[in-house]
């Protein structure tokens, strides 16, 4: 946890803020923070600042808060077929540390059934993964998440109606452009990435056909 990251029904109009579970437990047991010890906090979905520390226990943590700085800003998107449970997890706190402010989840051909009824597409499930991922990363914008059951209408009615960056690309590992050879610009970007096995060429093309340029690895 390299980032302290309150919720903001959490702190009190004075600043103050007392915590307890994981959080507390990681700041008395890996940090060892100590009374008057400042840490690196978060507003989640607000700015950056500090939470100096006024007592620290095992099971709860006092701290005073400042928030002053603006967080970095996540807008670029992911298109996220849905892949095996534990691998889904994982992806989404990836998606949150590397700033990706919106993420659709979908199912396209190669995706089991029985993705779709794993623990891992519950909201709160998803939520806490990518706090983790929020928290490793230092910052606080939290992805929004929806899910998308078909991949064709996904294409044809949701993506126009999605507020997408113009630098779009799709994973492809046989494409003939690889990720070296590309000089994104400053601006957002958004990245579609297909289920174990990968994207059928049709649904390759489909994205193709709506701007995203396919890109391999290398």
């Amino acid at each position: 946890m390299n980032l302290l990251l309150l919720h903001p029904g959490e702190v009190a109009a004075d600043g103050t803020a007392i915590l307890s579970g994981r959080r507390a437990l990681h700041a008395h047991a890996v940090l060892h923070a100590e009374p008057g010890q400042p840490l690196a906090a978060g507003l989640l979905d607000g700015p950056l600042g500090t939470a100096v520390v006024q007592s620290c226990k095992a099971d709860e943590l006092v701290v005073t808060t400042r928030f002053d700085r603006p967080a970095p800003a996540a807008d670029d998107v992911l298109l996220l077929a849905v892949c095996r449970p534990k691998v889904l997890l994982r992806m989404l706190a990836h998606a949150a540390a590397l700033g990706f402010g919106q993420i659709a989840l979908f199912r396209s051909w190669r995706v089991e059934k029985s993705h779709l009824q794993s623990t891992a597409m519950q909201p709160e499930v998803q939520q806490e993964q990518l706090v983790l991922g929020l928290e490793q990363a230092g910052r606080t914008a939290l992805p929004k998440v929806t899910f998308h059951p078909l991949f064709k209408p996904f294409v044809e009615d949701v993506l126009p109606t999605l507020p997408l960056p113009s630098a779009r690309f799709v994973a492809q590992p046989r494409a003939e452009l690889d990720t070296a050879a590309l000089q994104p610009g400053p601006g957002p970007f958004a990245l579609a990435l297909g289920p174990d096995g990968g994207f059928l060429p049709y649904e390759v093309d489909q994205l193709a056909a709506r701007g995203f340029l396919p890109i391999q690895c290398g």
